[in-house]
């Protein structure tokens, strides 16, 4: 293997790089072909032992590999556990090296199947036709991953922030959404999913059809109906589901903000994805505080933070520029 591989490899694990040059390295690295296998081998086998133990990691190599290669089984793929406890970079290189080997057995079906992601940034959304024509709407600071074709028994894809499906009906291949601890699986239905990897909770709103929920360490699966709502707490393990009106949870497709009960710290967050601003909390006093706002796809940012003063005493912000300091 030569230097210049094992180069690009090290540094595209152990720096934050940009979108074009992380698409760059992906594909340095399929042409590398078997070149890159050691490589791959050392960056798994350096990963800290104390971030998992043994049978979460498996259990965590389990879904990822499955989500990405749907039922078919490999013996070449170990170096892709990386991608179950890794950014979501990791896991795009991991599935365009997947479809790589794939491809190279012209007889598995696999050889025309790509690998594709979409991402959303701040201040953006976007509207996704999948190759089955269902529909996906990515909320800014997502990204979603699926194949060019959906080739296994089941129509998996892999979700980081939030979306809103509409899902074609296929009876013989059900579709599935992955995310973190949080499998999804659907035949044909309307729903949106929201699952941030900074906010710990996860959140599920069936607008119509049925949805079938599978959570990681739960013994049995949950079935929402229309106007049911699941909320996945990743820190404390509990699971809630609630009747909501569905409506209020889909406003942000139109550029609307909903808040019900929400945190002041997860708000913020929501903030700076829509608005494509970058907010600084000076005061820890607030982020814990819940908030009940909804407000339009007009509204300008200054609106929003002479709204949130009248709703929280005492606060204060300064805007200077794409930059916000509350005090």
């Amino acid at each position: 293997m030569s230097n210049y591989i094992r180069h690009i490899i090290r540094y595209f694990f152990g720096h934050d790089v940009s979108e074009d040059l992380a698409s760059r390295a992906r594909h340095r690295i399929v042409e590398a072909g078997d070149e890159a296998e050691p490589a791959l081998s050392e960056v798994w086998n350096q990963l800290d032992d104390r971030q998992m133990d043994e049978g979460t990691v498996d259990d965590a190599w389990n879904r990822t590999y499955m989500r990405l290669a749907g039922t078919r089984q490999s013996h070449r793929v170990q170096w892709l556990r990386i991608a179950a406890i890794w950014a979501v970079p990791i896991l795009l290189l991991g599935a365009s090296f997947w479809f790589w080997q794939q491809g190279r057995d012209q007889h598995n079906g696999y050889e025309d199947v790509r690998f594709m992601h979409k991402f959303t940034a701040y201040g953006e959304r976007e509207l996704i036709t999948l190759p089955d024509s269902s529909k996906v709407w990515l909320n800014g600071g997502s990204t979603l991953i699926y194949p060019s074709r959906f080739a296994a028994k089941e129509r998996n894809v892999c979700l980081s922030g939030e979306a809103y499906f509409d899902i074609t009906k296929n009876a013989k291949q059900p579709f599935i959404v992955d995310v973190n601890q949080v499998r999804l699986k659907v035949l044909g239905t309307t729903f949106n999913l929201y699952a941030y990897p900074s906010d710990p909770k996860i959140t599920a709103t069936l607008e119509s059809g049925s949805v079938q929920i599978d959570v990681e360490k739960k013994d049995k699966s949950y079935i929402l109906s229309p106007d049911d709502q699941l909320t996945y707490d990743s820190t404390t393990g509990e699971v809630t589901i609630t009747s909501v009106n569905t409506k209020d949870y889909l406003s942000w497709r139109s550029g609307s903000l909903y808040f019900n009960d929400t945190k002041f710290g997860v708000a913020i967050e929501q903030l700076e994805r829509r608005y494509d601003v970058t907010i600084h909390l000076m005061n820890s006093k607030y982020s814990e505080q819940k908030i009940r706002a909804h407000f339009g796809p007009d509204d300008s940012i200054d609106k929003v933070m002479d709204i949130l003063m009248i709703l929280i005493p005492d606060l204060h912000y300064q805007i200077k520029g794409k930059t916000i300091y509350i005090e």
